[in-house]
């Protein structure tokens, strides 16, 4: 009988070392690879993220309150000292306007941008700047050439184009048409048909870019049950850069854009290395709050927006 042990063969560590190496390479690819897919977004529009946090009035707040979360200061103010741009207004067959604007706010659209018609035609400046820039860069990106066929319409112009109501589909009732706000404008383009401009690679531009101007094409494709009028490729209302840009990202209507930040009360959004806070209030004893620098707009459904750079 072999009684002799059997020895046992010895690992080379260099074996050893050289395995554990090629193991760890491999995993390391693995995760280059799995981060690339997920960083790759080139191309895509700047990140917008929300903060779900809700950021409201309390009760008996503070003149001057620190809002931790977000590092920055609130002030409390009476809502009859703050200056309201109406930009963010919603005006639809369910909320009229409150006032038509002051007619010494209005200005001509003519000579600022072509249109139909120089009688009678006047924007609200901040929408007519607006709508000029856009028309500067069609112009230099050589998609052609757009005019303003209808801005801002009295109680008694609307009255006018509604009425017996057979085209309310179109038409809003007097009192209840964003044309009313002077911040409404529709556009067309020239040699282009009103019902070409849809399909049309000058109605797609002005679709496509023109949040970056502060407009949005207030009546899309699809949103009929949401606005309660039907698709007009022509019709755009200003509300504001930051707001137009979360809209566009988010395809959302006005409607949309309002439910959700009464919802959330505070959204951050991220644009070109900037923080925007954007705040939903409802005001308690009369007074909402105000971080430093902030622009408000009620929202005519009783609240007030509020929108401030935070950095």
């Amino acid at each position: 009988m072999n009684t002799r042990r059997r020895r046992r063969k010895k690992q080379n560590p260099t074996v050893i070392l050289f395995a554990l190496l090629i193991f760890t390479l491999m995993l390391g690819t693995v995760f280059l690879l799995l981060s690339l897919e997920i960083s790759s977004g080139a191309g895509e529009p700047e990140p917008v993220t929300e903060n779900i946090r809700a950021i409201a009035p309390t009760e008996n707040v503070p003149a001057e309150n620190l809002v931790e979360t977000l590092d920055i200061r609130l002030t409390a103010a009476y809502t009859t000292d703050i200056f309201d741009t109406g930009y963010l207004a919603l005006v639809n067959r369910q909320h009229g306007i409150a006032n038509e604007p002051d007619p010494g706010v209005l200005v001509p659209a003519w000579p600022t941008v072509p249109v139909s018609t120089t009688i009678g035609m006047y924007l609200h400046p901040t929408a007519l700047n607006a709508v000029a820039e856009m028309f500067d860069s069609a112009r230099e990106a050589d998609i052609g050439s757009f005019f303003v066929s209808s801005g801002f319409r009295s109680y008694e112009l609307q009255a006018e184009l509604y009425g017996d109501g057979s085209n309310s589909a179109f038409v809003l009732p007097p009192g209840f048409s964003e044309h009313q706000t002077g911040l409404a404008v529709d556009i067309m383009a020239l040699g282009i048909g009103q019902w070409e401009l849809a399909n049309s690679p000058q109605g797609q531009w002005l679709a496509n870019n023109s949040w970056r101007y502060g407009l949005i094409l207030r009546y899309p494709e699809g949103a009929t049950h949401i606005t309660g009028i039907a698709f007009e490729p022509w019709h755009f209302r200003y509300v504001g850069k930051i707001h137009a840009y979360y809209m566009w990202r988010h395809n959302l209507v006005l409607e949309q854009y309002i439910e959700r930040l009464q919802t959330l009360g505070s959204i951050t959004i991220e644009k070109n290395g900037q923080t925007h806070l954007v705040l939903s209030q409802t005001a308690e004893n009369g007074m909402i709050n105000l971080p430093d620098g902030a622009i408000a707009s009620g929202d005519n459904m009783g609240g007030v927006i509020i929108w401030s750079i935070l950095s």
